[in-house]
């Protein structure tokens, strides 16, 4: 009987013993579980973060370049009116040359003397000299402008990259 006795006091030893291996190994893996559940939520979040983050990077280059695209369509646009304008200027100045030259040349073959045709032919000339680089100063203001007006949508894009690049590397120097 000394051997049950020994076995039942082994017994409930061995049964505490078990208890507390048991409550160890579920506080273990409790702690585990905690644990692995909590890095998944962050490393679920950090990645939910970073695909929110690409998103918006891609939203945001998406949306420089049809800014981009719109500016190159409206420096077109500004350059178009501008030829247009010059093409006009330069056809309206031609036919008033042509139409001042055929006066003179009816005036030269009215001439009674040669001198008449001299005098007739100076005027003509100074006045078409005068004419002529009175328009090549027009045409020349015109040109800076039409210029002016087709590169400002261009350089405004160009400022905005700039912006765009230069903001995180300030803050970053910060």
């Amino acid at each position: 009987m000394t051997s049950k006795g020994k076995g039942a006091k082994g017994g409930a030893g061995g049964t505490e013993l078990y208890e507390g291996v048991v409550s160890s190994t579920k506080d273990t893996y409790e702690a585990a579980i905690k644990a692995s559940t909590e890095a998944a939520a962050k490393a679920f979040n950090m990645s939910k973060d970073r695909v929110e983050a690409v998103v918006k990077s891609y939203d945001d280059v998406a949306t420089f370049g049809k800014d981009n695209v719109e500016a190159i369509m409206a420096a077109g646009n500004a350059a178009t009116k501008g030829v247009e304008a010059l093409n006009a200027e330069f056809l309206a100045f031609s036919k008033s040359a042509m139409e001042d030259s055929i006066a003179a040349a009816k005036a030269a073959m009215g001439a009674k003397t040669l001198q008449d045709l001299i005098e007739l032919q100076t005027d003509f000339a100074k006045t078409s000299f005068d004419s002529y680089l009175q328009q090549s100063s027009k045409f020349g203001e015109m040109a800076a402008r039409v210029a002016q007006d087709t590169f400002q949508p261009i350089n405004a894009r160009v400022q905005a990259a700039v912006e765009k690049l230069v903001k995180p590397i300030a803050a970053g120097g910060r």
